[in-house]
């Protein structure tokens, strides 16, 4: 008897064989990282995240604690998220804060630590010592004085930790709050993924991806774990306004974007996606020429506006600011020598491994399923469903970022930004082809699991 199955969908038999293939080479990829024979960077770039040589035992209740929230998440959520949307998402959003913290808890040192450091996060110290007046009005002068990570960064991570100091004091505190303002990108995810392809259920497990994904969870509390936060407002507003052509919003998306460089510029390549949905609405005709003019001058406008506001308030320019940090790392590369070439391969390594396991397998078998279906049916742009723009338009980005060179080596912490972007497909393909929570569950195990061995095994952030 033939299997039968909801258009798109695959047989059971044969989802069973793709997910539970998948995750069975992930766990062998995790045994490596147990075993210590996988290499986090590369010998050759000059660059590696070594090994603990005393080993930590994990707490048994750590791990079925998050084994049963997630999967409460995924089989409760998965039902109730359909009729009860908001107290699903809140119930949802305070169980992944919760999954998260007790994840880092296996780490050997404490979030109060890691802040404080100055050789690990080297934001806080001039967050205590300058005044945001003072920061920004006398940023190009006292940049140079500021601890190493600081002194390579924009000053907006600073400003973070000024905000984070409003509300408390406590360093262990802070760390809390940096994990669910993290999380808070989880929402933004989800509410991007349900208004492109119009299902919660997409949404909601691109949400759960989100909250899991192992080079965020073993980066917290630095503050690269937040950057996905800005870049994701950005897109939300971006598609929002697509959606309701309410001009407001094309108002805020200029402020955010704005806020976005101050924080952190390199999510500015992920450009790249709100094009390529940009052309889909285009294609599709929900954009007017009146409307096109808009979405080009409105964020510019609103852009300038504050722009020019931190100029005359502040006595701050961005532009300086960004010019510093990007000439600054081309110094480092340079002075570090770090090679193009080596890091061109081993950047994909890295980022194949910190973007999770399960979910680059799925990526790369959504792709060549993807590439397949054109050779049948032939590539007319015209008839590209929203799914296959966004995945073109994120393996551009993703090269891009790749050859442009910038980031060699560290980019399990530098990309996550990008990371956050790759749980999309991975989200859709599992909704639309694979519909079951049980296989979506084993993903989830397997992302855990990742998470919980690397965070035991290998020290991502040394205080």
């Amino acid at each position: 008897m033939e299997n039968k199955t909801s258009p798109g969908k695959l047989p059971v038999s044969q989802a069973i064989s793709l997910i539970v293939t998948f995750c069975t080479i992930s766990a062998l990829f995790i045994y490596l990282i147990y075993s210590g024979n996988f290499v986090f960077g590369s010998d050759l770039g000059q660059w590696i995240y070594s090994y603990f040589r005393t080993i930590q035992s994990i707490p048994l209740w750590i791990p079925l604690a998050v084994l049963v929230m997630t999967g409460i998440i995924i089989y409760f959520g998965s039902k109730l998220i359909q009729n009860h949307e908001k107290l699903t998402l809140l119930g949802c959003f305070i169980l992944a804060v919760i999954i998260q913290i007790l994840i880092q808890k296996i780490y050997p040192y404490s979030l109060d630590q890691m802040i404080k450091s100055n050789v690990s996060n080297s934001f806080y110290t001039p967050a205590l010592k300058y005044s945001t007046n003072y920061l920004l009005s006398q940023y190009q002068n006292i940049v140079s004085t500021f601890p190493l990570h600081a002194r390579t960064n924009m000053p907006g991570k600073i400003l973070f930790y000024q905000f984070l100091l409003l509300f408390t004091p406590s360093l262990q505190m802070m760390g809390y709050l940096i994990i669910s303002i993290s999380t808070l990108g989880g929402l933004l995810l989800y509410g991007i993924c349900k208004r492109l392809f119009l299902n919660k259920n997409t949404a909601l497990y691109a949400f759960v991806l989100y909250v899991l994904i192992p080079c965020k969870q073993i980066f917290f509390p630095i503050l690269n774990t937040v950057t996905p936060l800005f870049i994701l407002l950005c897109l939300y507003l971006f598609i929002v306004y697509l959606d309701s052509k309410k001009k407001v919003h094309l108002i805020l998306l200029g402020i955010s974007i704005y806020f976005l460089v101050l924080f952190e510029p390199s999510p500015l390549v992920a450009g790249i996606l709100f094009i390529g949905i940009f052309i889909h609405s285009i294609v599709q005709k929900r954009i007017s020429l009146k409307e096109l003019i808009s979405v080009l001058l409105i964020p510019t406008g609103s852009f300038l506006a504050v722009f020019i506001l931190f100029i005359i308030i502040f006595h701050f320019n961005l532009l300086q600011s960004f010019q510093y940090v990007m000439n600054d790392a081309t110094n480092f590369n340079m002075n570090a020598g770090r090679s193009y070439q080596i890091w061109l391969r081993e950047n994909v390594k890295e980022f194949f491994f910190s973007t999770g396991l399960p979910v680059m397998m799925i990526f790369i078998y959504f792709v060549i399923n993807m590439v397949s279906e054109w050779k049948t049916s032939g590539i007319n742009i015209l008839r590209w469903s929203i799914d296959k723009i966004y995945t073109l338009s994120l393996i551009l980005t993703f090269c891009v970022v790749l050859f442009l060179g910038i980031n060699r080596g560290e980019t399990t912490r530098l990309w996550i930004y990008l990371a956050v972007f790759f749980q999309v497909p991975a989200a859709f393909f599992m909704t639309k082809k694979v519909q079951n929570n049980t296989l979506f569950f084993f993903v989830a195990c397997t992302l855990i699991a990742q998470s919980i061995i690397s965070l035991q095994r290998v020290g991502f952030i040394i205080p």
